[in-house]
């Protein structure tokens, strides 16, 4: 009975081995599967996160350079008694923005109005030429602005022309913050007037604050008194994201 018993494990030692070195060898490819699983997924976090820096990276030299041009077009106003209406189409010109800031839809200029004065304004710049011009959207409100500046004057901004930013409360946030810190400030999501029914895009705009020359601007008070408007510029999202992100691979 022993030998019978040493015979069938004798016989089955073989197999028994096979099983087992089966059984290492998948729990092997198991491992190694995973092992190469986890390696390809933390290459793909790693090569997201780089992305994403190089994503963060584009836009805030994008948006630095952008907050530069209003800048410049403030700098235009201190150094002159006096920007003409043609000097800041030669200014905005001289941009090229088309080829140097894609996604850009123009560079403006929009007043603050006292109530007291909308009528005023209103008729200055009929006298200019526009004998339609008019502060909208209507109704009561104080202060009022109105672009007045919006270069290139194409027909989509001309679409622009007299709006009052100031009545809708997203860009109202946005001039309040650039007025009360001096600074260039960026505005939540908004529909442009410049839009269409035709493949119309969401927008935003940056403001940089305007102030009278001479002024002190030490603190929130002297700078809102000192106010005179806003150096600005609409963008329309898809458009700016493809020029800025448009040569990533």
């Amino acid at each position: 009975m022993a030998n019978n018993v040493t015979d069938y494990a004798g016989l089955h030692r073989p197999l028994i081995a096979t099983l087992i070195m089966t059984m290492m060898v998948s729990g092997v490819i198991a491992y190694a599967i995973q092992f190469l699983r986890h390696q390809q997924m933390q290459h793909l976090q790693d090569q997201f996160q780089a992305d994403i820096a190089e994503v963060q990276t584009k836009i805030e030299e994008r948006m630095t350079a952008y907050g530069q041009v209003l800048k410049g077009g403030r700098s235009l106003f201190l150094a002159s008694d006096q920007v003409s209406r043609n000097e800041w189409h030669e200014y905005v010109s001289n941009l090229e923005l088309d080829h140097d800031y894609p996604g850009i839809q123009g560079v403006g200029y929009a007043i603050s109005i006292p109530a007291a004065k909308r009528a005023e304004a209103e008729q200055k710049l009929r006298s200019e030429g526009f004998p339609d011009f008019r502060v909208w959207p209507e109704g009561q409100r104080d202060p009022y602005s109105a672009i007045i500046y919006l270069e290139p004057f194409d027909w989509r901004n001309q679409r622009a022309f007299g709006y009052d930013m100031y009545s809708e409360p997203t860009r109202h946030e946005a001039m309040e913050r650039a007025r009360d810190t001096g600074t260039a400030a960026l505005s939540g999501k908004v529909l442009l007037v410049q839009e269409t029914d035709k493949a119309p895009q969401a927008g935003t705009l940056l403001y940089v604050p305007l102030y009278r020359k001479g002024e002190p601007l030490n603190s929130v008070v002297q700078r809102q008194q000192a106010l005179l408007g806003w150096i600005y510029s609409p963008y329309r999202m898809d458009n700016l994201i493809e020029g800025m992100l448009g040569k990533l691979s």
